[in-house]
């Protein structure tokens, strides 16, 4: 992760500590949250309109505050590649959801995440091309008003820690117009604590403590990495495809914010 990464990171977990309490307490609607986001993230380069190069794909409507399936694909025919792939909802305490990486130059990607959404909000995905600009899609998405980066966890606290980093690879079903790329889901074993969750007998707030970054490499080339924050679901999930270079092995790299490792090895059948 760059010095800039860390920083932008560290400022926007400030602001959710500052505003996110209250924003537990009562939800925003959906609003004008991305004047301010925006240039802390992306400074003041432009943002182009995404038609045709971005297809974003979100609920009009969330099943579940706490799990909402969001997918993006990217597509340049003209030559130039996908840098880097960003997962932002406004009104969440801490907009970054994620933020893939590539190392090696495509011209098509496709990733999916499963997030929490505090709120009402607009989700958006920002694509930014190997000459450096920048191309976004976006999506409301309606909520139930759980207000789920402040609902309670779902899964039992010491069965969490005691599976803390565990890891599943499988396979999904190929993209019909390019049978040569591969597509896989990661499913990632974490509680994804935000810091503004109540314990329902002590009555004190869980400490926040999420993964912050996953790399993904196989045989010896690194596919991606991708930053994230406590936007991404209880049990992280994320899907990708990638093009197949002869190596055996798909390996995943796993650290969260108290700086635990994990790492696993998945034969590359299991990925695809």
């Amino acid at each position: 992760m760059s010095v800039v990464s860390r920083a932008l990171k560290s400022l926007l977990a400030g602001l959710t500590v500052a505003a996110g309490l209250a924003a537990a307490v009562a939800p925003a609607a959906a609003g004008s949250s991305w004047d301010d986001i925006r240039p802390m993230m992306f400074g003041d380069r432009k943002i182009a309109n995404g038609q045709g190069i971005v297809t974003f794909t979100a609920p009009y409507r969330a099943e579940d505050d706490r799990r909402v399936p969001v997918s993006a694909v990217a597509a340049f025919p003209d030559g130039r590649s996908v840098k880097s792939v960003a997962f932002i909802i406004d009104e969440n305490p801490m907009p970054m959801a994620a933020t893939f990486r590539f190392d090696r130059g495509r011209d098509k990607v496709g990733l999916g995440i499963d997030i929490r959404l505090n709120g009402p909000s607009m989700v958006r995905a920002v694509v930014e091309a190997s000459d450096g600009q920048l191309y976004m899609a976006e999506s409301l998405v309606k909520t139930s008003g759980l207000g789920a980066c402040a609902a309670p966890p779902v899964g039992d606290a010491a069965v969490a820690l005691r599976t803390l980093g565990n890891m599943e690879l499988a396979a999904l079903p190929a993209a019909a117009d390019n049978p040569f790329t591969r597509s896989a889901r990661l499913k990632i074993k974490h509680p994804q604590n935000t810091g503004m969750q109540m314990n329902q007998i002590t009555l004190l707030y869980i400490p926040a403590r999420y993964v912050d970054e996953v790399e993904v490499r196989h045989g010896q080339e690194r596919l991606f990495t991708v930053e994230t924050g406590f936007a991404l679901s209880e049990d992280p999930r994320i899907d990708f495809d990638y093009q197949s270079n002869g190596g055996d092995v798909l390996t995943v790299r796993m650290r969260d914010t108290d700086g635990a490792m994990f790492q696993r090895s998945f034969p590359h059948g299991v990925g695809g």
